[in-house]
């Protein structure tokens, strides 16, 4: 299906009505836990649609109630299979599950490979899981909007909680997770040396910390580096309200799951309690600016897209009669109305 919303529109016009009644429809659908209504507002929001944004204007007075736990670590790290168990063992209390995975993309169409889907195929015909893949490339307005975009989306469908699972510990997966409330970290014991390159970097994404595939490799070494990074943090920073902890799990095996699950649920109450109110003005500037840079992106691609020079501009940047950056100024200072066609800050 085309989108509907790739040309953007001001003021009224005569179909109007019928959209705001086709927006209110599909999003009381939405709110009523329609799958097929979820998914065709998912759809809309890769395909860049802009009428996405009256459907999502509707549901977000219904966000916010979602417990969203995230799950990250490097590819093979078995972050897949520890939140098939998540999924398993929230479903076996009755409550409603969503998944937002951020796959690898395919280097070929730049879709995602839906490994992670494959993982989940035990809950595909369970109408209380949803479960959405993301390629991480091709976001013109950035993948943490989309995402974030996407679990309001499962939010407001009803969902108790929302699993998001990201792809490594570079910027874009830890702007991702600054959307959950609780962030598991994934390690193997193959990573000691990883984990002692990036220190830091690793204490600052988890709350709660994974060694998988223990019954593969003795995973000595890199628990001890792990303790030692915990131990350092703390003499320096003082005492913390939150302990951040160290599992060994085996999730093909099901081992040490109990006890990561039992410290998933002693953060939920840590977060609730003293981290919220951070957590909701962080995340209100985060999705403000998302929003703010995905419709400017997205607005001046087309705008690029359709204008009458573009195949000259390629011409220029390809002969080197001119470079990509004065041309890129140049053509948004004359979208922007900018008559000397300079950006630079007076």
């Amino acid at each position: 299906m085309p989108c509907a919303g790739h040309n953007i529109t001001y003021g009224n016009d005569a179909s109007s009505g019928k959209r705001n009644a086709a927006v209110k429809n599909l999003a009381k659908e939405i709110l009523n836990g329609s799958i097929s209504a979820a998914a065709e507002l998912i759809r809309k929001v890769e395909e860049g649609c802009r009428d996405a944004n009256d459907d999502l204007q509707a549901l977000y007075p219904y966000t916010g109630r979602a417990y969203i736990l995230g799950i990250t670590g490097l590819p093979g790290s078995g972050k897949s299979t520890i939140a098939n168990l998540l999924i398993k063992h929230y479903r076996d209390k009755g409550m409603s599950v969503g998944v937002v995975a951020v796959d690898p993309s395919s280097p070929v169409s730049s879709g995602a490979i839906l490994g992670d889907r494959v993982r989940m195929i035990e809950h595909s015909k369970d109408r209380e899981v949803f479960i959405k893949s993301l390629a991480t490339r091709g976001w013109y307005g950035g993948l943490s909007g989309s995402a974030a975009r996407i679990i309001n989306i499962l939010d407001a469908m009803g969902k108790d909680v929302i699993i998001l699972e990201t792809v490594g510990v570079g910027q874009t997966e830890v702007s991702i997770m600054n959307f959950a409330h609780t962030t598991v970290l994934v390690l193997v014991p193959e990573m000691g040396d990883y984990v002692q390159t990036i220190k830091a970097g690793v204490l600052e994404i988890g709350d709660i910390f994974v060694i998988n595939k223990t019954d593969k490799r003795d995973p000595g070494e890199l628990l001890v580096n792990m303790q030692s990074l915990l131990r350092n943090q703390d003499s320096a920073g003082g005492k913390a309200l939150w302990k951040q902890q160290i599992f060994l799990t085996s999730a093909a095996a099901g081992s040490g799951f109990d006890s990561l699950t039992g410290a998933i649920d002693g953060h939920r109450k840590y977060f609730e309690e003293f981290k919220k109110t951070d957590y909701l003005i962080k995340r209100a500037d985060q999705e403000l600016k998302d929003e703010i840079y995905s419709y400017f992106a997205g607005y001046f691609m087309r705008r690029l897209n359709e204008d009458k020079n573009y195949g000259k501009f390629i011409k220029q940047i390809c002969s080197r009669q001119k470079d990509p950056y004065s041309i890129s100024q140049e053509f948004i200072a004359k979208i922007l109305g900018i008559k000397d066609g300079s950006l630079q800050e007076k």
